[in-house]
């Protein structure tokens, strides 16, 4: 379970990478990679401390493919520190810093995410909660 959340991480922000940059086309197929696995209820709270649902989030996503092509600022995330913080049954708590650079300029978030056994996903976990903060500024 705990290899299937780390590379549910790393392959979804892969996904945002791509859909960002505008690498993939905006299909439904490409986009289910995102929609199939956040959970019906799925809440994500914003550094800012905005709390964002599954649907609003969804449809805040598929407006943004090659946003960053668009601004012509290319991207790139990944995924650094990620550990398992706490697992019962099927459902695991992990913890990971998210790093984002555009223009030569890196921003990292540091987010806790709840994932639980979903089987019919392509890591076979779904995501049900994220919550993030922003990294203090690496000078």
């Amino acid at each position: 379970m705990e290899q299937r959340c780390e590379d549910e991480v790393v392959q979804l922000h892969r996904f945002f990478q791509d859909w960002f940059n505008g690498t993939l086309p905006p299909t439904e197929d490409e986009f289910r990679r995102f929609s199939s696995v956040m959970a019906e209820g799925f809440v994500i709270i914003s550094p800012s401390g905005e709390l964002t649902e599954r649907d609003e989030l969804l449809e805040r996503l598929r407006d943004a493919h090659g946003i960053w092509r668009e601004m012509n600022r290319p991207g790139r995330i990944w995924i650094e520190n990620l550990q398992v913080r706490h697992q019962v049954g099927d459902q695991v708590l992990v913890l990971y810093e998210e790093w984002q650079e555009i223009e030569g300029e890196p921003r990292g978030r540091l987010s806790t995410a709840l994932f639980r056994r979903r089987e019919s996903t392509p890591n076979a976990v779904e995501w049900v909660h994220v919550h993030e903060v922003w990294l203090p500024d690496q000078d």
